[in-house]
């Protein structure tokens, strides 16, 4: 009978665990009401024990003995589901400590969500989500505000019913684009709110696929760029009328140049026939005024030439180096110059002569009554190095820098430095680039010395 008893409480205390092993509130109250039914149970054996006491003393001993078994039996055993019943609480204090983590991991997800959704709904660009086909799904309070219609009347229109008739098609196929997966599509359109003025985008969509998910849906930025648009629209029309006024400017100084070059021309005829008949203070009188004529002169040609290299954009060519110093040292005849001549090519183009021209001639005006000019070129590796020197004052070291800027020398007349100041803007037009030194080192009275450097051809 005891055996019995004792398969009959395991069965029972497997079928609690199993029907009840999710629950731990159910699981603990089926084995407390088991334990409390063992513990009647045992109660009865005590009670039994003490009647078959009466009894005679042979059977009362078997039977005492018998029941002392399954006493002893039925306190081991509520001593197991006294200990399962502690363990029980245990996994039940447990559970709840994680219940209540779960609980805080969900409130702060839901904070989360809604601090995105703030962002969401309140940032400055348009924000949509739609499907493959553009049918929205979920819009901002922007893009509500870009459409004219508030942003829970949108959910379910299609946003392609918003382009204009010449962006749809294009949106149409950027779309369908996104929708296979391809990268982001960015550009711009023009989109027709309700009943409202048409409105430039510009517009970003890329696709997102979720896990869940059998189709991706597309997240889409739209921004305003009317302003931008009229800016940019504004600036084009200024850029016109600043072009036509520059164009009519040009033709002003095309004609202005014309005129007094030709001016200059006949005056300097006349003063050269009128020199030769006068003597004295007179004749001084003249040679300054045909050096002012001279002047006016080369003035009015380095300005023609600035602006010819401002105006006409040519590309660079291989030029013969040699040909282009040989041409500028014909027009000093009466200087001695030295020069051994070169091979070299170099990128530049018709007006390199100026170069060499301009230097030589800065040379000669500055450097007094006797100057000698040395020119010497050096191949590089992928450059040439052209040294214009002359025996002249020189450059004093607070000048070299602010040499080649015009209207800096203050020293100097009208007209001074354009010289200079053309041969830099010419070399580095060609790439290469310009300083000047002292002929001899430390020693800037003893002359100047103009190093340049040019691309080599091949």
């Amino acid at each position: 009978m005891t055996q019995l008893k004792k398969e009959e409480y395991a069965r029972q205390l497997q079928a609690i665990f199993q029907e009840n092993g999710g629950d731990p509130a159910a699981l603990r109250a089926a084995v407390q009401d088991l334990f409390q039914k063992l513990t009647a149970e045992s109660e009865d054996l005590r009670q039994e024990n003490a009647v078959l006491r009466e009894k005679g003393e042979g059977r009362q001993s078997l039977r005492q003995y018998t029941h002392m078994v399954a006493l002893e039996q039925a306190q081991t055993y509520a001593e197991e589901l006294a200990t399962a019943n502690e363990e029980l609480a245990t996994a039940n204090e447990m559970l709840n400590h994680q219940n209540d983590e779960l609980t805080a991991a969900q409130k702060t997800a839901e904070m989360e969500r809604e601090r995105y959704y703030e962002l969401f709904d309140a940032a400055p660009e348009g924000y949509l989500v739609t499907d493959g086909d553009g049918r929205i799904l979920e819009a901002n309070r922007t893009a509500g505000l870009l459409l004219a219609i508030h942003k829970d009347s949108l959910a379910g229109r299609n946003l392609l019913t918003f382009a204009r008739e010449g962006s749809r098609a294009d949106i149409k196929a950027r779309v369908a684009r996104a929708a296979r997966g391809e990268a982001r599509q960015t550009f711009e359109a023009e989109i027709q709110p309700f009943m409202e003025e048409p409105v430039h985008v510009s517009v970003s969509i890329v696709s997102v696929r979720g896990r869940e998910e059998t189709e991706p849906s597309l997240r889409w930025m739209v921004q305003d760029i009317s302003d931008r648009k009229q800016n940019e629209e504004a600036l084009r029309r200024l850029n016109r009328e600043v072009e036509a006024a520059r164009d009519e400017a040009n033709l002003y100084v095309d004609i202005l140049t014309h005129d007094i070059r030709n001016t200059e021309n006949v005056s300097n005829l006349y003063a050269e026939l009128l020199a030769d008949r006068l003597e004295g203070e007179e004749a001084r009188y003249m040679a300054n005024l045909q050096r002012s004529i001279k002047k006016s002169i080369e003035i009015l040609g380095n300005v023609s030439t600035i602006r010819q290299i401002h105006r006409n954009a040519s590309e660079l060519k291989t030029m013969d180096l040699d040909a282009a110093i040989r041409d500028a040292i014909k027009g000093y005849s009466r200087t001695t110059i030295r020069y051994d001549g070169t091979h070299c090519r170099v990128w530049a183009d018709d007006l390199l002569f100026v170069i060499f021209n301009n230097l030589i001639g800065n040379a000669v005006k500055h450097g007094g009554p006797g100057v000698e000019v040395a020119i010497r070129v050096a191949e590089g590796s992928g450059s040439v190095r052209v040294s214009v020197e002359d025996t002249g004052p020189g450059v004093p070291d607070e000048e070299k820098d602010a040499i080649f800027h015009r209207y800096e020398q203050q020293k100097r007349g009208v007209g001074e430095g354009l010289g200079l100041y053309l041969v830099q803007v010419l070399i580095e037009r060609y790439g290469g680039g310009i300083r000047v030194e002292d002929r001899v080192a430390g020693q800037p009275g003893e002359g100047a010395a103009f190093r340049l450097t040019l691309k080599k051809a091949a």
